[in-house]
């Protein structure tokens, strides 16, 4: 009877958007004797799937009656042999042989001979030594908004598999696709973004042989502090006076960027607000001028990342009033850093966001 254990794999705990790696664990393969007409001397257990660096191909004899005189040679196909000499054997003990470890696919050849034997012992034992799987994935190519993956890999890459987690750990996305892709192929992987907020997404890609790695990715919302900029009565143009304001905003991003959004691919969003003097649809409309026209001066004034912009008007006060009240704390924006849009709440009620 032949017994194959499946692959095993180990993934760490996760920080904020770390890359982990997931290396697969050796295979362990028992082996029996082929058919024959003498009763099989020893019993052979194969360590033939492993991954290079992180273990070692090895078979392991155990004898079913005392033996004498064991040798244990290893073949492989172009012909190379190696003897190793096992000596006596208990019924019951055990002798571990190391296989090669050559990176690659190949089939051994082992025979084992002893003095209580008529006939060798001979097995065919498929050898897989993997190499490990190097992801490459960076900023530039993780667009969680947009619900884009790109990597490559250092070796080829048969399957892909994606879970996207939400509040909670529920599961808004998860399937596997296949790829077949060689090393080194720029590898995009898509999935929906109106499931809602995302938590956590795990990334996988997996040899041919069963080996993977993977990533896992989370994101990052950061309210950057700001001065609330000025504008004319219903009007939406940035005042010379206010510059500085936003200069000093800006660099205010720039320093969040560096601690924390380099990582993977993040966007400034701008929320605009107005308090409840006049209609609603002006000041919605108004609202999102101002938003715009703040996004764009940070666009068009070194900001390093895309910004994007959306006016809530009088829809998500920051202190509730009566109609027609004017109120400085409700007339303000907000500025998100993030690598995804801000889920939609109480403070953001849609997720209509507009991208320069």
């Amino acid at each position: 009877m032949t017994r194959d254990a499946m692959p095993l794999a180990t993934r760490p705990a996760a920080n904020r958007t770390a890359i982990l790696l997931a290396p697969v664990l050796a295979i362990l393969l028992f082996v029996t004797h082929p058919a024959a007409a003498q009763e099989a001397a020893v019993d052979l257990e194969a360590n033939s799937r492993v991954l290079l660096g992180q273990g070692k191909p090895t078979v392991t004899i155990r004898a079913t009656r005392p033996l004498q005189g064991v040798t244990v040679t290893v073949r492989l196909p172009d012909g190379r042999a190696k003897a190793y000499p096992v000596g006596a054997l208990k019924m019951g003990q055990s002798k571990t042989i190391p296989l090669p470890e050559e990176p690659g696919r190949t089939t051994v050849a082992v025979e084992i001979t002893s003095k209580a034997m008529k006939e060798p012992e001979r097995y065919e034992i498929p050898l897989v030594v993997a190499r490990p799987m190097k992801l490459d994935v960076t900023k530039d190519t993780v667009d969680l908004a947009d619900g884009r993956i790109s990597f490559t890999a250092s070796e080829t890459v048969a399957k892909v598999g994606l879970t996207v987690l939400g509040e909670g750990g529920r599961t808004l996305v998860e399937f596997d696709e296949v790829k077949n892709a060689a090393p080194g192929t720029a590898i995009t992987v898509r999935f929906p973004t109106d499931r809602g907020a995302i938590s956590l997404i795990r990334l996988t890609a997996t040899d041919p042989d069963g080996f993977f790695n993977g990533v896992e990715m989370s994101p990052f919302f950061i309210e950057v502090p700001h001065e609330e900029v000025s504008f004319d009565f219903g009007k939406a143009d940035i005042l010379a006076a206010e510059v500085p304001k936003l200069a000093r905003t800006l660099e205010g991003v720039h320093a969040a960027l560096v601690k924390f959004g380099n990582e993977f691919k993040a966007k400034l969003y701008v929320a605009g607000y107005t308090d409840t003097v006049g209609g609603r649809e002006y000041n919605q409309d108004l609202s999102g001028k101002r938003a715009q026209a703040i996004a764009s001066w940070f666009q068009s004034n070194g900001l390093k990342v895309r910004a994007c912009w959306q006016g809530f008007g009088e829809e998500a006060p920051a202190v509730a009033t009566p109609d027609e009240t004017p109120e400085a704390r409700n007339r303000r924006t907000i500025h998100v850093l993030a690598n995804q849009p801000p889920p939609v709440s109480r403070t953001f009620p849609r997720a209509t966001w507009h991208c320069l």
